[in-house]
């Protein structure tokens, strides 16, 4: 027995023996992770403790918004939007927490009435984690939803125990997301100018796209802002410290007076449908300062729905971007040249025979082989002559005659801040050659933009001075910072003098001339018509069945309120302009003339 219990224990000394060991052993294990955890690597763990408290938010700038003046007596700060931005909610679903399909099914369908079968099957596809029932819904809709959701929830926690009941909307399966949106506000109207809030290269930032919201898209934009800081374990923002405040998007005040503008867009509307054209622009423009107060192209796109468009040519801004040969209003210009060089005077006369001949064998005629005599400059203007300006221009240098073209503004951009603004194309001024000069006084074989050709008037109306078209008249920055833009003469092209004589028989152009549609009664109307060719880019020749109609003119002639151009494209109801463009013009400068408050001066 003695020897029994003596082995039994010798075996517990040397359990606990191995026990102690064990323990003494894991001891310095815990000792040696902790020297480690705690001295080798407290940076590193330091760091992952402060990164996994540590809160980062960024803060979506609002976009600047776009506005107009409401009418010609409106003050600085009475103003209408055009480009604002509009709460609109994502309403989803987390169909497998929806515990009422059918009840969630009703309600969607009574405040956003959609069809209860899409809806249904929606909110019961438990497949699903995530299902999109609406995507722009109003802020009122969306208030509606969450009232009447709220009393379903409340419904569904009455039988059910604290443990148990559903503590908000997201709990019961449905989400809300904020989303702010652009909003157009006129539609269709003035869409061009302001162009649309697309998405960019990632296909899901949002940036402008075209017009006022392209160009001015780093002031729209503003800058986002950040909030950096520490959070307790619920979540709850402790401090914050080297964050940087949000800056919000710029605002734009335009010189685009709203009532004009819309006038303007429907009598645009209505005569591309009169006259069958495929297209249309008009340009209204205050003569003496150069601000722009309407600009409509026809077709139009809504600008809240810009991807449900056919083609996207429809976002182009015809007004600056498309380029044309201009046809005879440009012997308006190749007038002013002349006169202002003293080579003729409007009583100046010479005898048409019909045509001019030029070296190489290549011959100009005027309209209709017609031949008209002896005429004076007035006439050439009248009748729109052909050779007449051709004689009026035949001893001004071509050098000179390219270089004033240029001063007119022609083949460079007008400047103006909006996306698209083209150039054009007088290149063929430079070629060798008499001939080159001769088209070209008459509006061939050179391009313009129909903003080019009206700034180029203006300047006549404008007793000589050409001044920078502009549209935006403030810029306000969100830190009550307003940037003002002035009107800029950008220089004298001809003599007042010149001007005065050119406008002069521009009037008697619509007096006597074939701009009589153009005409309002009780006024002095001065303006001119062209009836452009449209040139072939496969074969270089005309198109026989394609013409562009523009008018471009000025009232009152003595002290002139606006200036106007208004062009349409291929037409076929009528084959001049002065049976198209040319009442257009008067009809807008009937209503103008009213509008402004100008009594009639004839």
């Amino acid at each position: 027995m003695h020897f029994s219990r003596s082995n039994n224990y010798q075996i517990s000394t040397v359990r606990i023996n191995i026990l102690q060991g064990g323990i003494f052993f894991l001891m310095l294990l815990m000792i040696g992770r902790l020297f480690y955890v705690q001295i080798i690597q407290n940076d590193y763990y330091a760091g992952l403790g402060a990164e996994q408290r540590s809160v980062i938010k960024n803060i979506q700038p609002e976009r600047g918004r776009i506005f107009s003046l409401v009418d010609s007596a409106s003050a600085i700060d009475d103003l209408y939007p055009l480009a604002v931005n509009k709460v609109y909610y994502e309403i989803g679903v987390a169909p497998a927490k929806i515990s009422r399909p059918q009840n969630v099914t009703d309600i969607f369908v009574e405040v956003l009435e959609l069809e209860e079968e899409e809806v249904l099957a929606k909110v019961k596809k438990d497949s699903r984690r995530y299902e999109v029932l609406a995507r722009e819904a109003p802020r009122e809709k969306a208030e509606q939803l969450q009232v009447k959701l709220e009393e379903l929830r409340f419904d569904i926690n009455k039988d059910k125990s604290e443990e148990e009941q559903v503590q908000s909307l997201e709990d019961m399966g449905i989400s809300f997301t904020k989303n702010i949106l652009r909003f157009y506000p006129d539609k269709e109207i003035g869409a061009h100018i302001l162009g649309f809030l697309g998405y960019g290269n990632d296909g899901y930032s949002r940036v402008g796209k075209y017009g006022l919201e392209g160009y001015f898209e780093s002031d729209l934009a503003g800058y986002f802002g950040q909030v950096i800081g520490e959070a307790d374990v619920a979540g709850r923002l402790l401090a914050d410290n080297d964050g940087k405040p949000v800056q919000n998007g710029a605002d734009l005040v335009l010189t685009i007076d709203r009532t004009v503008q819309y006038s303007t867009c429907k009598a645009l509307e209505k005569a591309v449908a009169r006259y069958e054209a495929e297209s249309g622009t008009v340009i209204i423009m205050d003569t003496e300062t150069g601000a722009i107060r309407a600009m409509c192209n026809y077709p139009s796109f809504d600008p809240n729905q810009y991807n449900q468009v056919e083609t996207a040519e429809v976002f182009n801004n015809n007004a600056v971007y498309h380029v044309y040969e201009p046809g005879s209003v440009m012997k308006s210009i190749a007038m002013a040249i002349a006169v202002d060089q003293g080579k003729v005077s409007p009583s100046t006369t010479y005898n048409d025979e019909g045509e001019i001949k030029f070296a190489g064998g290549q011959v100009i005629r005027n309209a209709g082989n017609k031949k008209y005599g002896w005429v004076d400059m007035k006439e050439v203007l009248a009748a729109s002559i052909n050779t007449g300006i051709i004689e009026a221009t035949s001893d001004i240098n071509n050098k000179i005659f390219e270089d004033y073209m240029k001063k007119f503004g022609f083949g460079e951009k007008v400047g103006i801040n909006i996306s698209q603004d083209s150039m054009g194309d007088i290149s063929s001024l430079s070629k060798k050659g008499d001939i080159y000069k001769a088209t070209g006084s008459y509006g061939q074989g050179l391009t313009v933009t129909p903003l080019q050709m009206l700034s180029a008037i203006n300047a006549i109306a404008n007793r000589g001075k050409l001044v920078q078209p502009y549209m935006v008249s403030q810029i306000m920055y969100s830190d009550e910072i307003i940037e003002d833009v002035e009107p800029k003469v950008i220089r004298e092209v001809i003599s007042s003098g010149s001007a005065a004589q050119i406008s002069a028989m521009m009037v008697n152009v619509v007096d006597s001339g074939h701009a009589s549609k153009a005409a309002v009664e009780g006024y002095y109307v001065a303006g001119k018509t062209g009836t452009a060719q449209v040139a072939n880019p496969e074969t270089g020749k005309y198109f026989a069945d394609k013409t562009i109609h523009n008018f471009v003119g000025f009232a009152p002639n003595e002290n002139p309120k606006f200036t106007m151009i208004t062009k349409l494209d291929y037409p076929s109801a009528a084959r001049y302009s002065a049976d198209t463009a040319a009442p257009l013009f008067g009809e807008i400068a009937k209503f103008l003339l009213e509008y402004y408050q100008i009594p009639p001066n004839r």
